[in-house]
């Protein structure tokens, strides 16, 4: 892979896109050598457009799975083509699942990843007895809920606190230790719950292991006040369980206000 080093130093314009998509048909985020991602399916395409190899720098990798309503992603692009222009050609040639929503150019000193602040994502249910021939982009939930008793739990998440009982298996990070600034359940309509969480990160399923262990709080498997022994145990086996991708989305991402970006 080019380094990030030798991909700047090309003095590129810096440009960013603002990326839509539906993860059900892609194997995550990150480039895979078994199945294609949305970095591969974008990279692919700037690549055959600037002839050259393009490497794209995200705000973070999502999993297989996963959809985004925000993410954004780095490249160095080529003075010919205004950076405004980038939507459109990536959109002319890219799979209906996969959407770039806006492309800017960015000062050289900006780094999608490194210079976020926080990242929001959002976990959609449908909690009724049948499922929506509609909606795929929901975690169908068929069973009898305790919303309320969800809702207690809620508050035991937040601030800065060590999440491994929540992270998945094979990680390698240096600290599990991450910042929930918030965590809110709306109903924005009948029998549609959406979890919203917004933190300075997220470890490897995280957030799906969080919601796994809400649900079985609102199964009346876990009660509310043990939230804050599973968290201080460090051990994923006191964790509920881990839910499909099907209702994750990657909401918003936040970066410091001088980049005009919020």
């Amino acid at each position: 892979m080019v380094s990030e080093q030798l991909d700047s130093s090309c003095n590129s314009p810096n440009i960013l896109l603002k990326i839509e998509y539906d993860g059900a048909d892609f194997y995550g985020w990150q480039r895979q050598p078994d199945g294609p991602t949305i970095q591969s399916t974008i990279e692919d395409l700037l690549e055959s457009i600037l002839n050259r190899r393009v490497v794209l720098y995200a705000s973070g990798r999502t999993d297989r799975g996963v959809h985004a309503r925000s993410q954004f992603a780095m490249f160095r692009g080529d003075p010919k083509y205004e950076a405004e222009r980038w939507a459109k050609m990536l959109n002319f040639s890219l799979p209906p699942t996969i959407r770039v929503l806006e492309s800017r150019l960015m000062p050289d000193d900006f780094h999608a990843q490194k210079d976020v602040i926080s990242k929001t994502y959002e976990y959609r249910i449908l909690n009724r007895k049948v499922a929506s021939a509609l909606n795929r982009g929901v975690y169908f939930y068929p069973g009898k809920l305790n919303w309320e008793k969800i809702r207690e739990a809620l508050p035991y998440f937040k601030g800065e606190q060590d999440f491994k009982s929540f992270q998945g298996a094979k990680a390698e990070v240096q600290t599990s230790v991450r910042k929930i600034k918030r965590f809110d359940l709306i109903n924005p309509a009948e029998d549609l719950y959406l979890f919203q969480v917004e933190g300075n990160g997220f470890l490897k399923h995280m957030v799906r292991t969080m919601v796994g262990t809400l649900l079985q709080v609102g199964e009346d498997k876990i009660k509310p006040e043990q939230i804050p022994e599973i968290i201080n145990s460090k051990d994923r086996r006191k964790a509920g369980r881990t839910v499909p991708p099907t209702g994750l989305y990657l909401a918003k991402v936040v970066y410091p206000e001088r980049f005009g970006l919020n």
